[in-house]
């Protein structure tokens, strides 16, 4: 132990910042010890330090000591002073334990050394002393653990360039780690860089920067994220309580804050008055936006990667005959002979070109069912997954690359084995497997309803979050104006300065409309000073030299080109795109199940147990919704709570007649949304409820059947009484005495 102390810490010049890391250690403990006793009122231990009354923190006793201590080692920077060193380090050790001791005084500049947010301190205690003790063993951060040493070894910019781009690329990930509120992950990972690239490359955490700017259009991140938090997180963050209340004792102290001062706003209208949107974070926004709407062509990706690893086995055949030597030496060896080699890669192309093709079959005959058996909407959403384009451009990357390698042994009459060329044949194999697994998970969830209605909900929850992003209280009248839009035929009630934006060039991905960048139009307009109208609604087809756009008010600065680039088609309305979407491909399910070829009630009665949760997570959002379109210089068409009610229930109501099971659970859906909703949107309900009751006493007639169609229960058939059987719920316990 001696000798280890000797060589790493004496021999380097470490010995000031072990009795730095001592001195601190020492003194943290002396400290909480301390106040402990002082909190615990121990009569034979001396109290705080109140000279006059005044309460004196050991902070400002820690500050003096760091400046004086400090001070005297820049100043005798240039001795020779070993003792010197080591004791004023020891004095800066003491200090910097009792200021650390009380960061969290320092950081919400108020006493709450016993409250919860006194957790803090603790916390940066620990950050210190592991910084301190990974330098103590010679573990340096990135930019002081010799970057800098191929560039003194040769100074040239090119150096200079790849050194500061890797510092740079280091630095960036620390940045996003610790965005994503992963603060342990990215300070320890300043020192160990692996660690970066992990906590960089994981979800963020649930309430951090990043998950607040890139999860908030993303339920399903959203709730992957608390998972993780609660699996994972959570037992961690509870063990390390354990540890610090057991050295710092029990924290959660209630702290009496004053109340924050508010001044009155000078200018009422002002206040009130709407701001733009912000220009760069809409542009960026809407450029997401086009990206992630844009239909990119099932045989581009794969075209890509074939002609990528083509040119890869090219490159490879060269460094392997390079490898191999021009005067016949072989500097890598193989286990394998040419000739094991050769039949390797004729196997492994003669797999893959059978695997596309069984994969490519698999594919036809699931979007085949899907169009037959669940939704034609479907099959279009499936075409576009990642994962089928990935798969078979693997495929047929692996089959090309094999080829190639395999035909150059062939050719060349080489009598060694193709190391490298070989060994990234097997990995792209391995690869492929893998992706097959991935593609046979995701038809599967074709043939499967009720993974299939799961994610299409998990699509609609993001476009609800995407399209209603603000959950507030607001007047409920307020969407009145906002939702009006002239007749378009009606050409008499339109001001004179009056002009409107047409369909004249067709789009080449289609005419239904994905999207509209409705912050880019508000600016627009604010900057031209005039008020535009949106004439379709998102979702819709738009015909040839339909209008567009309605813009009142002067022309002069009206650019119509600029409008027309607000707008987003596509061929297909899929459920990323709006909620009436993702409404409409679960209805279609649930109608394909209605329909007599199949008469699968159970399956409708699934898709309904969605679409009351997409319908209870819009209610909120729509009614919550009209305040903001109300302020603004763009108006448009916007559906209504009775227009999502009617989309997502009135088909399948017209579809139930015959099946008690459907009416039951349709009338629950309704007496849940009429529970939880306020009452300005509960006409749309009662409406259905009483055409319900009318399509009940027109089918059945006789006295059990019409008592059963008119049971609300969320199950469909689950009980006779449905939810009203629910008299006595489970209780467990012992009963109270009366």
């Amino acid at each position: 132990m001696s000798g280890w102390f000797t060589e790493t810490i004496v021999d380097n010049g470490r010995l000031p910042l072990f009795f730095l890391l001592v001195s601190f250690l020492l003194a943290f403990l002396f400290i909480r010890f301390s106040v402990r006793m002082i909190r615990a009122e121990v009569s034979w231990w001396p109290g705080n330090v109140t000279p006059g009354g005044m309460h004196i923190h050991h902070v400002m006793f820690g500050l003096i000591m760091v400046l004086i201590s400090g001070f005297s080692l820049v100043a005798i920077a240039n001795y020779h002073t070993p003792v010197a060193n080591c004791i004023l380090a020891s004095v800066f050790g003491v200090g910097s334990a009792l200021m650390l001791d009380e960061f969290a005084l320092i950081l919400h500049l108020r006493d709450v050394y016993w409250a919860e947010e006194g957790r803090a301190s603790i916390d940066a205690v620990f950050v210190a002393i592991a910084i301190t003790g990974l330098y103590l063993l010679g573990v340096h951060p990135i930019g002081f653990a010799g970057d800098f040493d191929a560039y003194q070894q040769d100074r040239s910019l090119v150096t200079l360039a790849l050194v500061l781009g890797g510092l740079a690329f280091q630095l960036a990930l620390a940045a996003v780690t610790l965005l994503k509120g992963k603060l342990w992950t990215g300070l320890v990972g300043l020192f160990f860089v692996p660690l970066l690239i992990v906590g960089a490359s994981r979800l963020g955490r649930p309430g951090s920067p990043w998950a607040r700017w890139r999860y908030a259009d993303k339920p399903s991140k959203q709730a992957r994220a608390w998972s993780r938090e609660k699996r994972f997180r959570e037992p961690m963050i509870h063990a390390k309580i354990v540890v610090q209340e057991a050295l710092s004792g029990r924290f959660g102290v209630p702290v009496n804050i004053a109340p924050v001062q508010e001044f009155p706003v000078a200018d009422p209208l002002q206040a009130s008055k709407p701001s733009l949107p912000n220009r760069v974070l809409s542009t960026i926004r809407w450029r997401s936006t086009r990206r992630r709407l844009r239909r990119p062509p099932v045989w581009r990706l794969p075209t890509l990667l074939v002609l990528f690893f083509l040119i890869l086995a090219i490159v490879l055949v060269v460094v392997d005959a390079e490898l191999a030597g021009s005067d016949g030496t072989v500097t890598v060896e193989s286990s394998l002979d040419i000739g094991a080699t050769a039949t390797l890669l004729a196997v492994i192309a003669g797999g893959m070109i059978t695997l596309t093709g069984l994969v490519f079959t698999a594919i036809t005959l699931a979007m085949q069912f899907g169009a037959s058996q669940i939704s034609v909407r479907v099959v279009p959403m499936l075409a576009q997954e990642a994962i089928m384009r990935w798969s078979i451009g693997m495929f047929l990357s692996t089959f090309v690359f094999a080829i190639v390698i395999a035909s150059d042994i062939a050719l060349s009459g080489q009598s060694s084995s193709p190391v490298l060329s070989t060994s990234i044949a097997i990995l792209l194999s391995f690869v492929s497997a893998f992706l097959f697994i991935g593609l046979v998970s995701r038809v599967g969830m074709i043939l499967n309803s009720s993974r299939l209605l799961r994610w299409l909900a998990a699509q609609g929850r993001t476009s609800i979050v995407r399209m209603y992003p603000a959950v507030k209280e607001s007047a409920p009248t307020a969407m009145a104006d906002s939702a009006v839009v002239a007749d378009p035929d009606d050409r008499t009630s339109l001001p004179e300065s009056t002009s409107t934006v047409r369909l004249t060039q067709l789009s080449p991905d289609g005419r239904v409309l994905l999207a509209v960048n409705l912050a880019g139009i508000q600016r627009m307009a604010s900057s031209w000073g005039v008020t535009v109208q949106l004439m379709p609604t998102i979702g819709e087809f738009v015909a040839q030299d339909a209008v567009l756009f309605r813009v009142e008010g002067p022309q002069l600065r009206v650019r119509p080109h600029k409008l027309m680039a607000a707008l987003v088609f596509g061929d297909t309305h899929s459920p990323t795109v709006s909620p009436a979407a993702a409404l409409q491909a679960i209805v279609d399910i649930a109608l394909k199940a209605l329909s007599p070829a199949i008469n699968d009630p159970g399956r409708a009665v699934q898709a309904m147990d969605h679409l009351e949760d997409l319908l209870m997570t819009l209610a909120p959002r729509v009614h919550a919704e009209a305040e903001d379109s109300a302020l603004t210089r763009v108006r448009g068409t916007r559906r209504t709570w009775g227009d999502y009610v009617t989309v997502a229930t009135d088909e399948i109501r017209h579809f139930s007649r015959g099946s008690t099971q459907v009416q039951r659970r349709l009338r629950s859906l309704f007496e849940t949304l009429r529970a939880a909703c306020p009452p300005d949107q509960h006409p749309p309900l009662l409406a259905r409820l009483s055409a319900l009751d009318a399509q009940v006493a027109r089918e059945w007639s006789g006295s059990l059947d019409v008592g059963l169609a008119s049971v609300a229960d969320p199950q469909g058939l689950g009980s006779e009484m449905g939810a009203m059987g629910r008299i006595l719920p489970l209780r467990l316990g012992v009963e109270p005495a009366e």
